[in-house]
């Protein structure tokens, strides 16, 4: 059974009570919101209802971008039988639909479902940083945007202010997109029924219903909204599913092919209690006037939870368990059946599916354990590791949806549009009570209604229900998305984190678009799968659906993967295709075939230079992270196989305006710089190695040449971490800070950073691991940091290298051959550089034994540290027939590292190697033993930058280059986007190699001045653009235009441009 899957289990309430408002709706309080974090866009409003009718584009779209909106509007519904004020029996629906709505006699009152106060900022104010407008819109509070939050949350205490009021707990964004309001029905007075008994003003049928929206862009889930309706009996009657029986469900104006369109397909599937419609003709006649190349494919809405019958002593649900219920205590601890879910087990008897684990789930009644990064005390109720399920903990109770009774769809109609009225109550009650399935009528202008009932509501309880809006390109694809949902639902909508998105920049520069971004997602930690970052994956196209990246499909053929221009990733040794393909996570029937690329152990970099670029177009860039997934022999936790999952993203355009933007994506246009523009740089010759003896090799890479400082000074140093050895007593650089020495200022993101974890490299000829610190990456790119990174590579000293690097000195006379080795199998490949001085005289002392307190030894030579010029410790064995205090062919050296206690580790030996014909070292000659040297604690380098700066050119070199592309203007130009509303879209030509300040005049071939644009760019950006309008803005006709530049100092210069029709 599969027990986990994205982020934490829901959790509602942080008592065992479900909270009732005693507010009242209002129509006052009505807001919308647009979701649109996956696959699926729309407009959602705080009444009950979904889309709108005359903005298909974001009613019901799919693919987001598109402008194919799927639905006029939908309505929830709530339909029950009660007895009026006389006895009589009467049938009341509540719903919110706009078309032919359900009013008063007099107009003014709309029997509707309304929004509670308090659950929405009515004072909101955002400047929107793209546009800098201030939006002072009040909308649905929602996850992504705390605006939207109220100042304090109705049933929160204090300790919620501020903070987002989520499904799965506070502070909470385990969905890439939530939503939450609250209705009642209390303007429902069409009826003579009084639900209170002591307040007459409210109507209806007494019901409040918490709303909830959730949205995820993993692949599992891009294509599904998930809904959650949380239905409570404020009155103080009763519904029994016998005598007054209550339905639940929903009345919906589907158009697949477009608003007006008249020729709906429909169907249901009981099994799957799910509803769906298509188009007849698969949009042949589509209303859509934009990407029509995109089919209409199939919309549908899946029950995945409906209200439970916990004591008819029946398996409602078919899952082996009688009237289970999520409203119930902890119960006794038992050994017994757990259903379907598992094999017989001790559990608590009110975790009937026995799957709340005390090691992970007793994390107390808010939801938040002591792993969770929002954590702050125990729960003060006493519920946090208390040892036993409590409500508001995963796996139990409201936040364990295989713990109910369920009944499902229990009826679906699909009446042509007009012929059913939804304010005549008695009608709807006709189509929604149980058992009411009707064929279909096809290749109609259908509608829905469907419902779920009877079920019992006892006043002041509470019933669940939770739907799936989702699509899918054809009936296989949405039949598979139901599955998916379903599984997706039944597992507590436990989907895994993805890491956090990386914040990036981007640089335009001349036919080249430079990103870079931070390192905050590989800090990210999964609150299952732990610290499991591994890459980032850049995607790039031409529209802000990216549509060009979408190019891998899956084994049915359905696009599903995006294809990178370029990705990044650990090395670790987690590369190639994931073991794991997506689906099967749920169980190997939901396989889709299709595998992640992990990537090829490129090491991480955070920046990224597209030369693939074409000056003048406008390019959408997105910089997602992902992480490892899971698989089975990854390591020793032995938990639920997982695919990776990317960070989300959202590119929002409106009306042909971009007014939304998530921190890893960016919008670019390449040009050309000012013609008088010199970039930044850092001046590599003053590059300076001012103390230690490492042989990597520092490069910079200038990222965006105008954050640089002009003549700054930079200094490098490398640091470890406390604790932290090689092994052999020497502190060895685990991280790498950079100050700017001319303001005397560490650069804080650059302070103490990670030198990036590799495997444990083994020394190919020995095969013995190498000392800890070469666990360290031997190159790694550092973040990006006053506009340039600094790449470095670490040599790793092993004896392959130091036989390839040593020898005897130019001059020296000796022709002996000296073997390297270590002194034994427990050494250390130790990093140092030294000579061997050979003298005539005592020159040299050595110790007579590796002894701790050995004696000291004259020799005729000795070993000096090239770096610190410091004489090395180093034993010389020496037989019966050696020479004293000379180093002869029998005699092994072996050279020591000084440890803090005063004694040595032995840790190279060296073997003269001679023959009959071999000259013997004598005075003047030299060894030189040349090792790799990582960098280390004593290490420090310097260097110097220039910032971007405009330089005084003659008029020839400072406006030859200017120039109109493209010329001539051909209807539109390629680098022109189709806007996602109908109209022709953007019309522009633009100016390039302009001065960074300068005014362009436009006029026609008769000297008509019809248009002057004052350009003042940045110093990089060197272009402008005219939409083609005049200063009317009338549009300009077909014909040949005059340009006149006026860039003061600099000069002057005319030219022309052609526009064709």
């Amino acid at each position: 059974m599969l027990t986990a899957l994205i982020g934490q289990s829901i959790v509602a309430q942080t008592s065992d009570a479900v909270y009732i408002d005693p507010h009242v709706g209002n129509k006052l309080y009505r807001r919308s919101l647009i979701v649109n974090r996956n696959k699926v866009e729309s407009i959602v409003f705080n009444k009950g209802t979904f889309g709108e009718p005359q903005n298909g584009t974001v009613s019901g779209a799919w693919p987001i971008g598109s402008g194919h909106g799927h639905v006029s509007e939908m309505s929830i519904l709530v339909g029950a039988e009660v007895r009026g004020t006389q006895g009589q029996i009467l049938h009341i629906v509540s719903e919110s639909y706009g078309s032919n709505k359900d009013i008063s006699p007099d107009g003014r009152t709309e029997y509707w479902w309304n929004p509670l106060p308090g659950y929405f900022n009515p004072r909101r104010r955002y400047v929107n940083p793209l546009t800098l407008r201030t939006d002072t819109t009040s909308t649905i509070a929602t996850s992504t945007d705390a605006t939207t939050w109220p100042s304090t949350w109705p049933g929160k205490d204090a300790s919620w202010d501020g903070h987002w009021n989520g499904y799965f707990g506070k502070d909470q964004f385990t969905a890439d997109q939530e939503a939450v309001y609250v209705i009642d029905d209390s303007y429902n007075a069409e009826f003579p029924y009084y639900p209170f008994a002591n307040d007459s003003t409210r109507r209806g049928l007494g019901l409040q219903v918490e709303t909830r929206l959730f949205q995820w862009s993993h692949p599992l889930a891009e294509d599904q909204v998930f809904i959650h309706f949380q239905v409570s009996n404020a009155s103080d009657n009763s519904f029994d599913r016998t005598s007054t029986p209550i339905y639940f469900g929903a009345f919906a104006d589907t158009h697949p092919g477009g608003e007006g369109d008249i020729d709906d397909m429909s169907g249901y599937n009981n099994q799957e209690n799910m509803v769906f419609a298509w188009d007849y003709d698969n949009g042949r006649d589509s209303r859509w006037s934009t990407y029509r190349n995109i089919l209409p494919g199939y919309i549908g809405w899946k029950y995945l939870e409906s209200p439970g019958i916990g004591g008819d002593g029946v398996d409602n649900d078919n899952d082996g368990l009688l009237d289970e219920t999520r409203d119930n205590s902890a119960g006794t601890w038992v050994f017994g059946s757990v259903g379907m879910y598992d094999v017989p087990k001790w559990h608590w008897s009110g975790d009937e599916d026995g799957d709340w684990q005390r090691e992970v789930d007793d994390v107390g009644a808010d939801g938040i354990g002591i792993l969770d990064p929002k954590y702050d005390e125990p729960d003060q109720d006493g519920t946090e590791g208390n040892g036993q399920p409590d409500q508001g903990e995963p796996n139990f109770g409201k936040t364990d949806n295989d713990e109910s009774d369920q009944i499902g769809l229990t009826s679906f109609c699909a009446p042509v549009y007009g012929t059913l009225q939804i304010s005549n109550d008695e009608a709807v009650w006709n189509y929604i009570t149980s058992g009411q399935f009707q064929t279909p009528a096809q290749n109609e202008n259908n509608c829905w209604v469907f419902a779920s009932g009877p079920f019992d509501m006892q006043k002041g309880k509470t019933e669940r229900f939770s739907v799936c809006w989702l699509f899918g390109n054809d009936l296989v694809e949405i039949m598979r998305n139901a599955l998916t949902s379903q599984r997706i639902y039944d597992n507590d909508y436990r989907f895994a984190s993805p890491p956090t998105p990386p914040t990036v920049k981007a640089v335009a520069g001349d036919r080249k678009v430079t990103l870079y971004w931070d390192d905050i997602a590989e800090r990210s930690r999964d609150p299952l799968y732990g610290k499991d970052f591994e890459g980032y994956r850049i995607y790039r196209g031409t529209n802000p659906q990216l549509s060009e990246a979408d190019k891998i499909t899956d084994a049915y053929g359905s696009l599903t993967y995006k294809q990178p221009i370029a990705q990044f990733d650990l090395n670790d040794g987690v590369k190639g295709i994931h073991p794991v393909a997506l689906g099967s996570e749920l169980g190997d029937q939901y396989s889709t075939g299709i595998h992640y690329n992990m990537g090829d152990d490129t090491g991480l970099q955070h920046y990224f230079e597209d030369e693939n670029v074409v000056n003048g177009v406008t390019y959408y860039y997105v910089v997602v992270s992902y992480d490892k997934g899971y698989y089975a022999g990854m390591d020793d936790r032995n938990l639920i196989p997982m695919t990776p999952y990317e960070s989300p993203y959202n590119i929002t355009v409106e009306y042909g305006e971009l007014v939304g933007l998530s921190f890893n994506a960016v919008v670019v246009t390449p040009n050309a710089p000012a013609s008088n523009y010199v970039a930044g740089k850092v001046d590599e010759s003053s590059f300076y190695h001012a103390s230690g003896g490492a042989t990597g090799t520092i490069t910079t890479t200038v990222v965006d040449a105008d954050q640089l400082p002009d003549n700054h000074v930079f200094e490098l140093t490398f640091g470890t971490t406390p604790g932290v050895e090689n092994g052999i007593g020497i502190p060895y650089a685990t991280n790498f800070s950079l100050r700017d020495t001319t303001i005397n200022s560490p650069l804080q993101e650059m302070q103490h950073a990670a030198i990036p974890l590799k495997r444990l490299v083994v020394d190919s000829l020995s095969k013995m691991t190498t000392y800890d610190w070469q666990r360290y990456d031997s190159s790694w790119t550092s973040n990006v940091v006053s506009g340039l990174a600094l790449n470095f590579t670490n040599p790793t000293p092993t004896i392959l290298a130091i036989r390839q690097r040593s020898g005897w000195q130019s001059g020296s006379k000796t022709t002996a051959n000296v073997d390297v080795s270590y002194t034994d199998t427990t050494a250390y490949t130790y990093p140092i550089s030294f000579r061997i001085e050979i003298t005539d005289t005592i020159s040299g002392k050595g110790y007579a034994s590796m002894g701790a307190s050995s004696a000291t030894v004259n020799t005729r030579f000795r070993i000096v540290d090239v770096a610190t010029g410091q004489l090395v410790p180093f034993y010389l064995y020496q037989t019966l027939v050696s020479r004293k205090g000379f180093w002869d062919k029998n005699d092994p050296l072996y050279i020591g590292l000084r440890k803090a206690d005063g004694t040595c580790r032995w840790v190279w030996r060296l073997n003269q190697v001679v023959f009959p014909e071999t000259i013997l070292p004598t005075g003047g000659d030299v060894y030189k033993f040349v090792s790799p040297i990582p960098f280390s604690t004593s290490d420090t380098l310097y260097f110097r930058t220039t910032s971007s700066k405009t330089i005084r050119t003659d008029q020839s070199t400072a406006l030859a280059k200017v120039a109109v592309v493209p010329n001539p203007y051909l209807l539109t130009a390629s680098w022109e986007q189709g806007s996602s509303m109908p109209g022709r879209g953007e019309r522009k030509v633009s100016f390039i190699h302009l001065p960074s300040v300068c005014t362009i005049s436009i006029y026609t071939q008769n000297g008509v001045l019809i248009r002057k644009i004052d350009h003042s760019g940045n110093i990089a950006d060197g272009s402008e653009t005219w939409d083609l309008t005049t200063s009317e803005g009338l549009e300009g006709a077909f014909g040949i235009y005059v340009y006149y530049i006026q860039a003061g100092d600099i000069g002057t210069k005319i030219g022309t441009f052609a526009i064709i029709n």
